[in-house]
């Protein structure tokens, strides 16, 4: 029959009802429509149960299961509805389960008498069932089939309906698809934008990254979806966010960096689909084999931020459809640079509040440095100071609980725990075998955070269980020079976080100064106990021991010898000295009234509280002497004192600024070997409580010495009771001021022991002599434009101003070769796809004595070290330039390298000794 001669495609029989006709034309369109049908979902079979003139549903196509699809198909023709079943799945209590997934779309008008048949499609490849949006699409199809069909009913005079029908049934296969296509890009545009929102309005990380990977899952109609992150040393992959059925199987796999297809995307940089993951030997089998997983599938994507990959995120086996396509990659990109935003915001976020924590650490530690001094000063005994300083570390350190564990010195076998528990400090004993943890850290030395967990109390003994409750931090101590054996600990921090470094670090603060007053205490106890002066006089030494410099500074900037001799067995001077990096140092001697051991223990409060003070502020010597004097009057009832004589140097200005706390006046020898004496205002330490300190400021000049001495080094007499006196020590020192300044103060005490002709001295013997050395020093500073037509300049300018002055082998290569690495850097790497107009770098030497300094400064991208790869000596001898050997040369040719950044500028310090 040709086609402008079929009859209409919809017809009435004799009871009004409505049915389709049937012709060969009409199959052959019919087996067209079914064919396309079973295209869009990936179905096995498809068939047309369509109503025919007897009012019977009649099938068109072929159906594996006809029994089950039969009646699915009278279910849906006489509900109207259209449905989804699931692979074995009863349709009623009476039917078999089915034997595949069915989905059957209603043809007909919902209300009315039209009801033209039903679309059976059975069982999808490679899957167990069809998806919502399969029936979704389905359902869409057959509605616009259905007003096709409908419009031929009026249809009966026009010959070319079913060229306009066939027509119209090719667009109508074309706007499902378009309609398939626009409702996914429908649906990942309302993930992105729902991403995007929760990114920029939540700070919980592993929130947002489990959202993120799950609306991947999703959009992308995968079984799961992974995110893994490189490790600090950047050798493996670790699971970081893992959705889908085998999540804890698979968190607990690392995956090396540049294997599987995690690893290889991470290196190449590249996404990458992998459609046939069983016969790919690229894939990390490790995965499905912890994990009792196939993987089928998988659509990889890397995580970037600036350059550098910080992970890989993945899409493991599609549901619904066969294969990744080229076009998911577009949009897996979108979830992957979601996730690297998430992650760099989370990371900068982080890194302001460790700032911010840092800070306030500082601060925080500061005020309990002054508060622990004070606790120091203030106590007696060692309940007293537990007491004070325990309550201390639980308000510094946030916690409940806070100790300290002592092993004996007396009794080996026992140990002494001063614990605070509910606010009240405790001194109790434990036998030495009721103890494990504490006993191995103080054995290796080595502090440990944990949280106390179940499995970890199972090890606990007593003592454990007595101080450790919800997490602990416990630093071992033992003081240098002293027998102490101990270790601090905090338990129970009360924010939702374990202790961490920043906690070790303060309890390191604290722990020292606390460690020697207890020392201290436990020692002054001893001797009260044994009214032994021979032990006194032995533990006297021990503190004394405890508060002098174990070795001098060593600098080219100047020559520093020191002597103190004790007159009996204990001495009442001491004497101190700090670098505070090249550029700052400072000096004192002092003398503290009696010799005993209260002295003593007088001795090391004080040294102890200059000390911090010295090193923890930026005080003047005046100020500082103040602060001092405050602190240590406080515990100066006794009628001890302390004269002090402190002066602080600053290399840059050669200014040396002193001050005098009622000390003898010192000395400076000029270099042509005339004289001036230093002298200061202000009462000893600790006799008053409130009173100024009047210091002076002079100019050094090289060639220059500075003596500091106590009344012990001029006031020894001879046999006829002549004083050796001042007069006789300056010109001395004068005589010999070309000697090396430790020859020079080792030659005076011998002198003054000739003099005396005694063999017991009649006062302390303390003198420091610094000689301040005709170092050459001079800098030079030039800036330069980041071309590489400026690095031979820059060469050039070195040349010019320092070839002549290196001697010592290779060192002018060595520098040479070093500066080209660092201006190269600068140039090709720090402004690299930077807007800065006419970018510089600036270089800065500054030579002093046998040591060169050099500083490059450039506003380039802020320069990380971390980030630098390790290179590979062998690659680049054989000619192949890789990454990071141009900062290895620097840091194996010159001294020292180091690298800063201020918020603005890159700083690249060097610095090679050259004579």
């Amino acid at each position: 029959m040709k086609p402008n001669s079929l009859p209409p495609i919809i017809l009435k029989n004799q009871d009004g009802g409505f049915y389709l006709s049937s012709s060969s034309e009409l199959d052959d369109l019919y087996h067209f429509i079914l064919g396309q049908a079973k295209r869009f979902v990936s179905a096995k079979s498809a068939a047309f149960y369509l109503r025919n003139e007897r009012g019977n549903l009649s099938r068109i196509g072929l159906i594996s299961d006809k029994n089950n699809a039969g009646l699915i198909a009278k279910h849906v023709f006489k509900s109207k509805k259209s449905i989804l079943v699931k692979k074995g799945t009863h349709l009623n209590p009476e039917s078999a389960p089915a034997s595949e997934s069915y989905i059957a779309c209603y043809l007909g008008d919902e209300i009315g008498d039209m009801s033209l048949g039903v679309l059976v499609l059975e069982g999808i490849k490679h899957f167990q069932n069809f998806s919502e949006q399969d029936l979704d699409l389905i359902n869409y199809f057959s509605a616009n089939l259905n007003a096709l069909f409908k419009d031929t009913v009026f249809s009966d005079k026009e010959p070319q309906f079913f060229n306009s029908l066939t027509t119209s049934v090719l667009l109508l296969i074309d706007n499902a698809n378009i309609h398939n296509n626009n409702n996914r890009l429908q649906y990942f545009l309302e993930e992105i934008i729902r991403v995007a929102v929760l990114i920029n309005t939540s700070v919980d990380l592993e929130h947002v990254l489990v959202m993120v990977m799950e609306s991947a899952k999703s959009v992308f109609r995968t079984e799961a979806s992974s995110l893994l992150l490189l490790d600090e040393k950047k050798e493996y992959l670790v699971f970081h966010t893992v959705t889908g059925e085998k999540r804890e199987e698979v968190s607990k796999i690392k995956v090396p960096v540049g294997q599987g297809i995690a690893g290889t995307v991470a290196v190449t940089k590249q996404p990458m689909i992998i459609n046939d993951a069983q016969n790919d030997d690229r894939v990390f089998r490790d995965v499905d084999k912890a994990s009792n997983f196939i993987t089928r599938n998988i659509l990889a994507s890397p995580l970037i931020v600036g350059d550098e990959v910080i992970g890989v995120i993945e899409a493991i086996n599609t549901i619904d459809r066969n294969n990744f396509s080229q076009d998911d990659i577009d949009t897996f990109l979108s979830f992957s640079s979601a996730c690297a935003v998430a992650i760099q915001k989370t990371r900068l976020l982080d890194n302001l509040n460790v700032t911010n924590l840092e800070l306030k650490q500082k601060l925080s530690t500061l005020e309990s440095i002054f508060d622990l001094g004070q606790a120091v000063l203030e106590s007696h005994d060692e309940l007293g100071l537990m007491s004070k300083t325990l309550s201390i570390l639980t308000k510094e350190l946030s916690c409940e609980d806070a100790g300290m564990v002592i092993i004996e010195e007396k009794n080996k076998n026992r140990i002494q725990v001063y614990a605070r528990q509910l606010g009240i400090v405790r001194e109790s004993f434990f036998p030495m075998f009721e103890s494990r943890l504490f006993l191995s850290l103080m054995e290796s030395g080595n502090p440990r955070m944990a949280v106390v967990t179940p499995q970890l109390e199972e090890s606990f003994l007593e003592l454990e269980f007595y101080t450790l409750k919800k997490n602990f931090l416990i630093l071992p101590i033992a003081p240098r020079g002293g027998n102490l054996r101990a270790a601090l600990y905090v338990s129970g921090k009360h924010s939702a976080h374990s202790f961490n470094e920043t906690d070790l670090r303060m309890l390191k603060t604290l722990s020292s100064p606390l460690a020697k007053a207890y020392e201290n205490l436990r020692l002054n106890q001893e001797i009260i106990t044994k009214k032994s002066i021979e032990k006194e006089i032995e533990i006297t030494r021990k503190i004394q021991n405890n508060i002098l410099p174990n070795g001098l500074i060593q600098s080219p900037l100047f020559d520093l010898g020191v002597m103190s001799v004790a007159a009996k067995e204990v001495s009442g001077d001491f004497y101190d000295f700090h670098a505070f990096g090249d550029e700052q140092f400072s000096f004192l001697v002092a003398d503290v009234s009696g010799k005993s051991l209260p002295a003593a223990i007088f001795m090391a409060m004080s040294s102890s509280i200059i000390r911090t003070l010295s090193r923890t502020t930026d005080l003047s010597p005046s100020e500082l002497l103040f602060r001092a004097n405050q602190l240590i009057y406080e515990d100066s009832q006794s009628g001890m004192f302390v004269t002090l004589f402190l002066v602080n140097y600053q290399r840059k200005t050669r200014t040396l600024k002193f001050a005098s706390a009622g000390h003898n006046d010192q000395i400076w020898i000029r270099g042509d070997g005339s004289y001036e004496l230093l002298k200061g205002k202000g009462a000893p330490l600790g006799v008053v409580p409130h009173t100024n300190y009047q210091g002076g400021e002079i100019q050094l000049e090289p060639g220059d010495i500075l003596v500091f001495y106590t009344d012990g080094a001029i006031e020894e007499k001879s046999p006829d009771g002549e004083e050796y006196g001042l007069d006789r020590f300056i010109e001395f020192i004068i005589q010999r001021r070309d000697a090396a300044s430790q020859d020079i103060v080792e030659a005076v005490y011998d002198d003054i022991r000739s003099f005396s002709n005694s063999e017991e001295q009649y006062d302390d013997f303390t003198v420091m002599v610094l000689k301040f050395a005709e170092v050459t020093s001079f800098e030079m500073v030039k800036s330069f434009d980041a071309s590489p037509n400026e690095i031979p300049k820059l060469r050039d300018f070195i040349s010019e101003h320092l070839e002549s002055k290196i001697t010592k082998p290779f060192a002018f290569d060595d520098i040479l070769i070093s500066l080209d690495e660092a201006a190269t850097n600068i140039v090709m790497h720090s402004y690299k796809d930077t807007e800065i107009l006419n970018p510089k770098f600036e270089c800065k030497f500054e030579l002093i004595g046998d040591k060169l300094k050099i500083v490059l400064v450039d506003e380039g991208k802020p320069f990380d070290r971390k980030k630098v790869p390790k290179p590979s000596v062998e690659a680049n001898l054989k000619g192949e330039r890789k990454g990071g050997f141009g900062v290895y040369l620097m840091e194996t040719l010159m001294d020292k390298v180091s690298y800063e950044y201020n918020g603005k500028q890159n700083i690249t310090y060097l610095e090679k000794t050259i004579v």
